[in-house]
């Protein structure tokens, strides 16, 4: 996981309206099952909280596929499935034109598109078929209750990766 804060790590909720938070989260290695755990989970978080448009972003959308078993079509369906709860919960997703698209055969080549520290590769994970690589930036008012339950899941999300 790569966060980079301009903030100590808890969210400052009461802190008045000029407190902005920033925040930089590289998710490496988000599966199908952590993407139906956010479905489930961000509902529940965030309640009727929803953060002010634009102040959490997924940006720098990766998807690499095993292209034995998925085809494009289905592995560009399977990512934004991944993403849907993030847009539903409020976030700004990058559009299906902008993610990288790799399959497990270009693995080798292509590294340096994902995390150079912990590269998302399917090689060592068989039982998965598509790995979503991605970068989550938060830049919301500090009392942004929608942003916080968002933060606050890709945390999650980063810890078990």
């Amino acid at each position: 996981m790569t966060h980079r804060s301009h903030m100590h790590a808890a969210w400052p909720g009461g802190t008045g309206p000029t407190h902005r938070v920033r925040a930089s989260v590289f998710l490496p290695r988000v599966t199908v099952a952590d993407g139906e755990w956010l479905a489930r989970v961000l509902p529940a978080l965030q309640r009727r909280a929803r953060p002010e448009p634009e102040a959490v972003r997924v940006e720098d959308v990766s998807l690499r596929y095993r292209s034995g078993h998925l085809g494009i079509a289905d592995a560009l369906d399977a990512t934004a499935a991944v993403l849907e709860p993030f847009a539903a919960a409020g976030a700004s997703v990058d559009r299906r034109g902008e993610w990288y698209i790799c399959d497990e055969e270009d693995e080798d080549e292509d590294e340096s598109l994902f995390d150079a520290d912990r590269p998302a590769n399917l090689r060592g994970q068989p039982e998965q078929d598509l790995l979503v690589s991605m970068r989550v930036v938060v830049d919301a008012d500090g009392e942004d209750g929608g942003a916080a339950s968002l933060y606050w899941a890709v945390l999650s999300l980063a810890g078990d990766a």
